[in-house]
């Protein structure tokens, strides 16, 4: 998965990182330009981290070169790309990296222009990126691809990401998710998208 986003990548490892969550709670609007998203089951979120003290995960870090900074910038054009410090797996300082962290409509506005905004979600329908209210469901082509990768990396890694991985709600976790809907893991993508969303 990390490779497929930056073909030149080295150092890649396991780390930790600490007071931070993972939660599917925002629309991406290339699930809609892309045919993936399911507006009429608010199917739409992908993933994002927010600060939560006392909550930790397992990530993958690695080294890019610089000349990969703004490709990095663009794909992930919606999130607050803050620097946040990493453990090693044996309690060590692991340095810091770029974590994609959720932000508010008003920052996306001020970086990007409503202009933006109306192109990649106004045209879908969306009114918010950031401030969506009620119930909203990983984007199911999306969800499969998290989960598939996370799956080569071994069963410790897969059940960190099933159980520190949580829906809208902050309360359940994906793998609860997964057990009442276990199709999800079934959907594929379309054809011209399969090896973007295959794991």
């Amino acid at each position: 998965l990390a490779r497929g986003s930056f073909p030149s990548l080295s150092n890649f490892r396991l780390a930790r990182l600490r007071n931070f969550r993972r939660v599917f709670r925002h629309p991406a609007g290339i699930f809609f330009t892309r045919g993936i998203a399911r507006a009429e089951t608010n199917e739409v979120s992908s993933l994002s981290v927010e600060r939560c003290e006392g909550a930790s995960f397992l990530v993958s870090t690695f080294d890019i070169g610089d000349d990969e900074l703004p490709t990095f910038y663009e794909r992930e054009e919606e999130f607050h790309i803050v620097t946040a410090p990493v453990e090693e797996l044996d309690g060590s300082d692991g340095g810091a990296g770029l974590l994609c962290l959720s932000s508010t409509d008003e920052a996306y506005l001020a970086k990007h222009g409503k202009q933006k905004f109306d192109q990649l979600y106004g045209a879908h329908g969306l009114t918010s990126i950031w401030g969506w209210e009620g119930e909203i469901l990983p984007c199911r082509v999306y969800c499969r691809h998290c989960v598939l990768a996370v799956t080569k990396a071994g069963q410790e890694v897969l059940d960190d990401f099933l159980d520190q991985t949580f829906l809208w709600d902050r309360k359940t976790k994906l793998r609860e998710h997964l057990e009442r809907d276990p199709s999800i893991m079934s959907e594929l993508p379309p054809e011209d998208l399969r090896e973007r969303y295959g794991g």
